[in-house]
């Protein structure tokens, strides 16, 4: 049975007080529902959620403390991230060619003031640089993926675009900006898109999110839109 906080004791580290919980187990997926377990700590989802917000630019939350808003969040978009590479490494697709994934590599290292900056980063998140292109990996496959099925080519009507301007009070006089609005409708279907994609795959995984601080709240579902695995923005 796995517990919310798990002790992680040895025989070998006397110095460890009884009963000291020195790691939390945040969930547990098993993907497929038959699959082993695959645990996801808390320390490791303060990590990757790092990870994924200086690849994006909050390059102040390298260091910083996580909220546990922030955490409920990273582990919305770590959940969906996994269920989404799992799929296309299962139809062995969008591996990421070494060449584009030392490019995002050289760009994460490059989000820091130095490589002093960057090995701190490192190593107050125990990660391994191997560890960091492992997650930006996982990352880009994921992105891959979805952007691959979720549909760009249908055509934005007129009269889509009128019904949208109407429903919000406005009005779009020019060929620029109707144009802005079509492109505007065409990323909120794929959006759409997107989130339903994921729901699909989180639906037919075993996903358990065993700290109850941590679990979605009702309102937002399962499947919120992450960036990590929704479709890029015009």
């Amino acid at each position: 049975m796995i517990f919310p906080l798990v002790v992680l004791l040895s025989a070998a580290s006397p110095a460890a007080p009884e009963g000291r919980v020195v790691e939390e187990v945040v969930a547990v997926v098993r993907n497929p529902p038959g699959a082993a377990p695959r645990v996801v700590t808390l320390t490791r989802l303060d990590a990757e959620a790092r990870v994924a917000l200086v690849a994006r630019g909050a390059v102040a939350a390298a260091f910083r403390p996580l909220d546990r808003e922030a955490l409920r969040a990273g582990l919305a978009w770590l959940l969906d991230e996994t269920v989404v590479a799992d799929e296309a490494a299962r139809l062995k697709l969008h591996d990421p060619e070494p060449a584009a994934l030392a490019a995002q590599l050289r760009t994460f290292r490059a989000a820091f003031r130095d490589a002093g900056e960057y090995a701190r980063f490192l190593e107050e998140t125990a990660l391994a640089e191997e560890d960091v292109q492992a997650v930006l990996a996982r990352s880009l496959r994921a992105r891959r993926f979805v952007e691959s099925r979720v549909g760009r080519a249908a055509v934005v009507a007129e009269d889509e675009v009128d019904a949208y301007l109407a429903a919000r009070g406005l009005s779009a006089r020019t060929a620029e900006a109707r144009e802005a609005v079509r492109g505007r409708i065409a990323d909120d279907r794929a959006a759409a898109q997107a989130r339903a994609l994921v729901a699909e795959l989180r639906a037919r995984a075993d996903i358990r999110v065993v700290d109850p601080a941590l679990r979605p709240a009702a309102a937002a579902g399962a499947a919120g839109a992450h960036p990590p695995v929704a479709a890029e923005g015009r």
